[in-house]
Protein backbone atom coordinates (compact mmCIF):
# COMPACT_ATOMS: atom_id res chain seq x y z
CA UNK A 1 0.00 0.00 0.00
CA UNK A 2 1.23 3.51 -0.74
CA UNK A 3 2.74 5.74 1.91
CA UNK A 4 1.01 9.15 1.66
CA UNK A 5 1.98 12.51 3.16
CA UNK A 6 -0.69 15.12 3.82
CA UNK A 7 1.02 18.39 4.66
CA UNK A 8 -1.19 21.32 5.60
CA UNK A 9 -1.34 24.76 7.14
CA UNK A 10 -4.40 26.36 8.67
CA UNK A 11 -5.35 29.76 10.01
CA UNK A 12 -8.64 29.12 11.79
CA UNK A 13 -8.47 25.32 12.06
CA UNK A 14 -10.69 24.08 9.24
CA UNK A 15 -7.89 23.04 6.88
CA UNK A 16 -6.53 20.89 9.71
CA UNK A 17 -9.91 19.16 9.84
CA UNK A 18 -9.86 18.68 6.06
CA UNK A 19 -6.38 17.11 6.33
CA UNK A 20 -7.47 14.83 9.20
CA UNK A 21 -10.60 13.63 7.39
CA UNK A 22 -8.57 12.97 4.24
CA UNK A 23 -5.99 11.07 6.31
CA UNK A 24 -8.68 9.05 8.10
CA UNK A 25 -10.26 8.13 4.76
CA UNK A 26 -6.95 6.91 3.36
CA UNK A 27 -6.03 5.08 6.56
CA UNK A 28 -9.42 3.34 6.65
CA UNK A 29 -8.67 2.09 3.13
CA UNK A 30 -5.47 0.50 4.47
CA UNK A 31 -2.89 3.07 3.41
CA UNK A 32 -0.02 4.40 5.47
CA UNK A 33 -0.65 8.11 6.04
CA UNK A 34 1.28 10.90 7.75
CA UNK A 35 -0.65 14.11 8.42
CA UNK A 36 1.64 17.00 9.34
CA UNK A 37 1.05 20.69 10.13
CA UNK A 38 3.63 22.68 8.16
CA UNK A 39 3.75 25.21 10.99
CA UNK A 40 4.66 22.56 13.57
CA UNK A 41 7.94 23.58 15.17
CA UNK A 42 9.28 20.05 14.61
CA UNK A 43 10.81 19.11 11.31
CA UNK A 44 8.29 18.50 8.57
CA UNK A 45 8.74 15.20 6.73
CA UNK A 46 10.45 15.43 3.36
CA UNK A 47 8.48 14.51 0.25
CA UNK A 48 11.09 11.92 -0.81
CA UNK A 49 9.98 9.52 1.92
CA UNK A 50 6.49 9.11 0.44
CA UNK A 51 4.82 7.56 -2.59
CA UNK A 52 2.37 10.47 -2.93
CA UNK A 53 1.92 13.92 -1.41
CA UNK A 54 -1.14 16.07 -0.82
CA UNK A 55 -0.58 19.68 0.26
CA UNK A 56 -3.51 21.61 1.74
CA UNK A 57 -3.66 25.30 2.58
CA UNK A 58 -6.37 27.89 3.05
CA UNK A 59 -6.74 31.22 1.33
CA UNK A 60 -6.49 34.26 3.59
CA UNK A 61 -5.92 37.77 2.30
CA UNK A 62 -5.48 36.40 -1.24
CA UNK A 63 -2.70 33.96 -0.42
CA UNK A 64 -1.69 30.78 1.37
CA UNK A 65 0.24 30.22 4.60
CA UNK A 66 3.97 30.94 4.44
CA UNK A 67 4.88 27.60 6.06
CA UNK A 68 3.33 25.71 3.13
CA UNK A 69 5.07 27.91 0.56
CA UNK A 70 8.43 27.32 2.28
CA UNK A 71 7.93 23.56 2.54
CA UNK A 72 6.94 23.31 -1.13
CA UNK A 73 10.00 25.29 -2.25
CA UNK A 74 12.22 23.06 -0.11
CA UNK A 75 10.71 19.87 -1.57
CA UNK A 76 10.15 21.00 -5.15
CA UNK A 77 12.34 18.44 -6.91
CA UNK A 78 10.92 15.53 -4.89
CA UNK A 79 7.33 16.66 -5.41
CA UNK A 80 7.86 16.46 -9.17
CA UNK A 81 8.92 12.81 -8.88
CA UNK A 82 5.73 11.46 -7.29
CA UNK A 83 1.98 11.90 -7.62
CA UNK A 84 0.89 15.07 -5.86
CA UNK A 85 -2.10 17.32 -5.36
CA UNK A 86 -2.87 20.72 -3.91
CA UNK A 87 -6.06 21.34 -1.92
CA UNK A 88 -7.00 25.01 -1.83
CA UNK A 89 -9.47 25.55 0.99
CA UNK A 90 -11.64 28.63 0.55
CA UNK A 91 -15.18 29.92 0.67
CA UNK A 92 -15.03 31.49 -2.78
CA UNK A 93 -15.63 28.12 -4.39
CA UNK A 94 -19.24 28.38 -3.17
CA UNK A 95 -19.92 31.48 -5.25
CA UNK A 96 -21.25 30.95 -8.74
CA UNK A 97 -19.33 33.83 -10.26
CA UNK A 98 -16.86 33.91 -13.14
CA UNK A 99 -15.03 36.78 -11.44
CA UNK A 100 -14.60 34.81 -8.20
CA UNK A 101 -13.43 31.71 -10.13
CA UNK A 102 -10.91 33.89 -11.98
CA UNK A 103 -9.71 35.31 -8.64
CA UNK A 104 -9.26 31.79 -7.22
CA UNK A 105 -7.34 30.71 -10.32
CA UNK A 106 -5.13 33.82 -10.01
CA UNK A 107 -4.36 33.04 -6.35
CA UNK A 108 -3.32 29.49 -7.27
CA UNK A 109 -1.26 30.85 -10.20
CA UNK A 110 0.60 33.20 -7.82
CA UNK A 111 1.25 30.27 -5.49
CA UNK A 112 2.63 28.25 -8.42
CA UNK A 113 4.78 31.20 -9.55
CA UNK A 114 6.15 31.83 -6.02
CA UNK A 115 6.90 28.20 -5.26
CA UNK A 116 7.79 26.84 -8.70
CA UNK A 117 5.50 23.85 -8.06
CA UNK A 118 2.97 22.87 -10.69
CA UNK A 119 0.72 20.40 -8.84
CA UNK A 120 -0.51 17.36 -10.74
CA UNK A 121 -3.98 18.24 -9.52
CA UNK A 122 -5.57 21.27 -7.84
CA UNK A 123 -8.82 20.90 -5.94
CA UNK A 124 -10.78 23.80 -4.50
CA UNK A 125 -12.41 22.69 -1.25
CA UNK A 126 -15.13 24.73 0.43
CA UNK A 127 -14.09 25.89 3.88
CA UNK A 128 -15.90 27.14 6.94
CA UNK A 129 -16.80 30.27 8.82
CA UNK A 130 -15.93 29.56 12.46
CA UNK A 131 -17.48 32.70 13.99
CA UNK A 132 -16.81 31.36 17.50
CA UNK A 133 -13.05 31.54 16.86
CA UNK A 134 -13.06 35.15 15.68
CA UNK A 135 -12.50 38.27 17.68
CA UNK A 136 -14.86 41.21 17.34
CA UNK A 137 -13.18 42.82 14.34
CA UNK A 138 -12.67 39.63 12.31
CA UNK A 139 -16.23 38.51 13.07
CA UNK A 140 -17.50 41.87 11.77
CA UNK A 141 -15.36 41.63 8.61
CA UNK A 142 -16.42 38.03 7.96
CA UNK A 143 -20.10 38.89 8.45
CA UNK A 144 -19.72 41.74 5.95
CA UNK A 145 -17.93 39.52 3.43
CA UNK A 146 -20.47 36.73 3.96
CA UNK A 147 -23.36 39.12 3.35
CA UNK A 148 -21.71 40.29 0.10
CA UNK A 149 -21.33 36.67 -1.01
CA UNK A 150 -24.83 35.64 0.01
CA UNK A 151 -23.57 33.31 2.74
CA UNK A 152 -24.84 32.98 6.32
CA UNK A 153 -24.18 35.94 8.57
CA UNK A 154 -25.61 34.56 11.80
CA UNK A 155 -22.60 34.71 14.08
CA UNK A 156 -24.11 32.72 16.95
CA UNK A 157 -22.85 29.49 15.39
CA UNK A 158 -20.07 28.20 13.15
CA UNK A 159 -20.77 27.35 9.51
CA UNK A 160 -19.09 24.47 7.66
CA UNK A 161 -19.42 24.11 3.90
CA UNK A 162 -17.01 21.30 3.02
CA UNK A 163 -18.42 18.49 0.89
CA UNK A 164 -16.98 15.58 2.87
CA UNK A 165 -18.21 12.99 0.37
CA UNK A 166 -16.39 14.81 -2.44
CA UNK A 167 -13.23 14.90 -0.30
CA UNK A 168 -13.46 11.13 0.27
CA UNK A 169 -13.98 10.61 -3.47
CA UNK A 170 -10.85 12.70 -4.09
CA UNK A 171 -8.96 10.44 -1.66
CA UNK A 172 -9.91 7.35 -3.67
CA UNK A 173 -8.96 8.97 -6.96
CA UNK A 174 -5.66 10.25 -5.60
CA UNK A 175 -4.53 6.94 -4.14
CA UNK A 176 -5.51 5.16 -7.36
CA UNK A 177 -3.08 7.49 -9.15
CA UNK A 178 -0.38 6.61 -6.66
CA UNK A 179 -0.89 2.96 -7.48
CA UNK A 180 -2.77 1.94 -4.39
CA UNK A 181 -6.01 0.64 -5.91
Amino acid sequence: MPNILILYATTDGHTAKVARVLGESLTAAGHSVTVHDARDPGDAPAADGFDGVVVAASIHVSGYQQAVRQWVRGNLADLALRPNAFLSVCLGVLQDSARVRADLDAIVARFVAHTGWQPDRVEHIAGAIPYSRYGFFKRWVMRYMSRQAGMPTTADRDWEFTDWDALRAFAKEFVAGVGGE
